[in-house]
């Protein structure tokens, strides 16, 4: 998947220039075989990227109004994030609720059933396995750049979006 070799991508590391390229192409390698991850989950489980994301942002935020997941899941509020709860709640994958004080809204929560077949889909084993090769000092290096990283794909999401 996402067919380059770690060696190819990586190139002569001589100087900042040569490292910061390696580090770019390291990045969308990885990218792109999240990406392929992600879809091999979301087929496993019967749905799509899509949902497998509002699932993520459930599973991450606690319960949302359908408006709010449709938000921070990029979805227009109507068709396409009723569609997508109405796939997620036919997996038995979310509870839509009637928010109790305001009869008017819908409150989304993912199910147990949701965390019990995702969990051996997405096992967390060969992530500790990479992380139990570095310091805490790395670790911390490692948890700035994934912050940093996630906030520069947002802001380029949001100027592609034009939000």
């Amino acid at each position: 998947m996402c067919g380059v070799d770690r060696n190819e991508a990586r190139g002569d590391l001589g100087g900042r220039a040569e490292l910061l390229a390696a580090i770019e192409n390291a990045a969308r390698i990885s990218a792109g075989r999240g990406v392929f991850f992600h879809q091999a989950v979301a087929n496993r489980l019967g749905i799509n990227t899509s949902d497998l994301n509002c699932l993520n942002i459930l599973q991450l935020t606690g319960p949302l109004t359908a408006g709010q997941l449709a938000e921070r899941a990029g979805l227009t509020k109507g068709g396409a994030i009723t569609a997508a709860l109405d796939r997620m709640e036919r997996a038995g994958l979310i509870k839509r609720e009637r928010d109790p004080r305001d009869r008017r809204r819908t409150i989304i929560r993912h199910t147990q059933e949701a965390l019990d077949r995702i969990a051996p889909l997405m096992p967390a084993e060969p992530w500790r396995e990479v992380y139990s090769h570095f310091s805490d000092d790395d670790l911390r290096i490692v948890l700035d750049y994934t912050e940093r990283s996630s906030e520069a794909a947002r802001i380029c999401i949001e100027k592609l979006l034009g939000t």
